[in-house]
């Protein structure tokens, strides 16, 4: 079962356009035989609602043996130089066209990393990741895409990098062997309604 940890966030206005910005983003603790994976860091006041949730499913910091990042967008790694202190051991994965503060692994596609396959999914960012838990039929999405007042919505244009290969992307992700579509902003969903966005009919 993953564990899904919402961290809201408040940008005031002018920091990402004239007005003032208010959505969560998503971290995700995903067990495995030996410890827990930490997808995503969250923005840099993050890890008080990480350490909460680890808590509330009977886990600490010393449990997370990897963290892998979707990209390198800022409320994905503000959390991560204070994760690394509190997990110092634990491995960071990441798509090698993008770059972070800190030493990463590769994370390839098809790759495997304790249950989660890697899947490339660029275009938001040139190296952003999308990740199927196949264990339970669930795709993470990062932010291809995103839910908005119970429907699923392709991430804003002006945080993505390539829109043409978003697209691709998308249609990649949606060839996937998933039912639940986890994406970063918002509420979890489906994959048909993954498919309505992509036909036009939702």
């Amino acid at each position: 079962m993953i564990h899904p940890v919402v961290i809201d966030v408040h940008l005031p206005a002018g920091v990402a356009g004239p007005e003032p910005m208010d959505f969560d983003v998503r971290c995700f603790l995903v067990p495995h035989a030996t410890g827990l994976v930490l997808v995503d860091t969250g923005v840099d006041h993050s890890v008080a609602s990480i350490t909460g949730k680890l808590a509330e499913i009977g886990a600490d910091w010393a449990d997370v043996t990897d963290v892998v990042l979707t990209h390198h967008h800022p409320d994905h790694v503000g959390g991560l130089s204070e994760v690394m202190t509190l997990a110092p051991e634990a491995a960071v994965w990441a798509g090698t066209f993008d770059s972070f503060p800190v030493a990463v692994r590769a994370a390839e596609d098809g790759q495997t990393i304790r249950g989660l396959r890697v899947i490339a999914t660029p275009g938001h960012t040139a190296g952003h990741l999308s990740l199927l838990f196949e264990q339970d039929a669930l795709l993470l999405l990062g932010d291809l895409a995103g839910t908005q007042q119970d429907r699923l919505v392709r991430a804003p244009a002006p945080f993505t990098a390539d829109p043409a290969e978003a697209e691709r992307s998308l249609r990649k992700a949606s060839r996937l062997d998933f039912a639940d579509l986890y994406p970063s902003h918002g509420a979890p969903t489906g994959r048909h309604e993954l498919w309505q966005m992509l036909n036009g009919t939702a």
